[in-house]
């Protein structure tokens, strides 16, 4: 039968696709064909095996917990976790050491909760964001000691002209960050802030992305065990 005389070719790259869809058909393959798949296979192992080893000992978990609102505008705390969690795994590996961070969003709705679930989620890490502050210029101010300053030369564009705010509006955006080893001890945080002309999203992902670029920093400086798989 066809199926007993289909022999592939070992020195063909694309022998291991026409033997998948081969036995995908239907057809029988003679011992000598098995043992071209498996020599095929192999030969895949060898080449992949050591370069997919090395991407997972040099990726660091980090668990993104729901972030919580203090502030007195409503902000969805899943939607800023998942731009928090986007802006991370944006990140560039480190140039030295090739260091990672696979950023994985956490559902808990507590702090314990959301260790635990990092813990089994594989993470080395978690990281908590809370949102303190979130005015236009209307709104009362009190600045958070401490705060990072991401636009320090942002003033009310219209100060006098509340009409003109409404259309154009600018929110002033303060979010504390807190990094944590999972079941450990505080690793970094500070409270960051800026003041920017959109809408109260935006203003407040802009600030998650800053974020993200000091969470990324600290973390591939601690340099921890990386996450196992």
């Amino acid at each position: 039968m066809p199926g007993d005389t289909f022999v592939a070719n070992s020195g063909d790259r694309h022998s291991s696709m026409r033997i998948g869809f081969y036995l995908a058909k239907g057809g029988r393959m003679s011992k000598l064909s098995k043992l071209a798949f498996l020599l095929v296979a192999s030969a895949f192992l060898v080449v992949l095996g050591p370069a997919l080893a090395f991407a997972q000992e040099n990726t660091i978990r980090v668990g993104v917990a729901i972030m919580q609102n203090q502030a007195d505008r409503s902000v969805p705390g899943n939607l800023e976790r998942d731009r928090l969690v986007q802006a991370l795994n944006h990140m560039k590996p480190d140039k030295k050491t090739h260091l990672q961070v696979q950023a994985i969003p956490l559902d808990a709705a507590t702090a314990n909760e959301a260790n635990e679930e990092a813990a089994a989620k594989r993470c080395a890490y978690v990281l908590y964001t809370t949102l303190l502050e979130l005015r236009s210029a209307e709104d009362p101010y009190q600045r958070v000691p401490g705060t990072i300053e991401t636009n320090p030369n942002s003033t009310w564009s219209q100060p006098n002209n509340p009409r003109g705010q409404r259309q154009d509006p600018e929110y002033r955006v303060t979010v504390d960050y807190k990094l944590y080893r999972v079941g450990g001890q505080v690793v970094a945080g500070a409270p960051f802030s800026t003041q920017l002309a959109m809408n109260e999203f935006d203003a407040v992902s802009q600030v998650m992305d800053r974020i993200a670029s000091r969470v990324a920093d600290e973390v591939k400086k601690a340099a921890p065990p990386a996450s196992k798989e």
